[in-house]
C-alpha cells in the first residue's frame, strides 16, 4: 500500500513492468482527503492505532531526540545479547589480524 500525491499514480504505470503482476495488483493509492481512501486504509489498520492524517485516530508526535535515544538502547541490548559489545569486538579484530599474513600478488603470469 501506498500514500502518494495524484502525480505518483504515472510514475506507478512506469514502475509496473518491473514489478511481477501479482505484486502489482496489490498495490493501492491512498489519498488523505478521499473517503474511499480511508476506508481501505482502515481496513487493513486499526483505526485506533492509525494517524488522524490516514482516517484514524490516534495523534503521534514525533522526537527525534527520543527515537534516538531508544534506538542506541536498542543497538546495545542487541550488541550484548549477541556478544558484540565492544570488550569482544576488540577480541575478535584482535584474533582475526593476528591470524592473517599478507598475500603477494603476482606481477605477471608465469611463462610455462
Amino acid at each position: 500500500m501506498c500514500i502518494a500525491e495524484p502525480v505518483m499514480t504515472p510514475s506507478l504505470q512506469a514502475v509496473r513492468y518491473f514489478l511481477d503482476p501479482i505484486t502489482f495488483k496489490k498495490v493501492k493509492f491512498a489519498y488523505p482527503k478521499k473517503k474511499e481512501s480511508s476506508e481501505l486504509m482502515q481496513s487493513y489498520f486499526d483505526i485506533e492505532n492509525l494517524p488522524s492524517e490516514f482516517g484514524g485516530k490516534a495523534s503521534l508526535e514525533y522526537d527525534h531526540e527520543e527515537f534516538s535515544r531508544l534506538m542506541v538502547e536498542d543497538d546495545e541490548r542487541t550488541a550484548k545479547f549477541w556478544g558484540s559489545d565492544e570488550k569482544s569486538r576488540d577480541k575478535i579484530a584482535d584474533d582475526h589480524l593476528a591470524q592473517m599474513a599478507p598475500v603477494p600478488a603476482p606481477l605477471a603470469i608465469t611463462a610455462s
